[in-house]
């Protein structure tokens, strides 16, 4: 019989300590990561120098290759 209140007790523990700790998270609000924030800010930086680099090699394309881009093109 101690076993089996043991046990209730643990859960019931549990779950207050859940539904606390979700309480004070939706309290205190989840505001963004300063880490992903910054990983987020280099990784577009980068897309942006690839998008930059695409389009240096695609003029250079043109002037070299003129017809490199068929029918499907700009």
């Amino acid at each position: 019989m101690d076993w089996n209140l043991a046990v209730i007790l643990l859960f019931v523990f549990a779950v207050i300590t859940i539904s606390q700790r979700t309480k004070l998270a939706r309290r205190v609000g989840m505001g963004p990561v300063p880490v992903d924030i910054a990983a987020l800010e280099r990784a577009q930086a980068q897309a942006r120098r690839l998008e930059e680099r695409i389009d240096h090699l695609e003029r250079i394309l043109d002037e070299d290759a003129p017809g490199w881009r068929g029918t499907r093109g700009a």
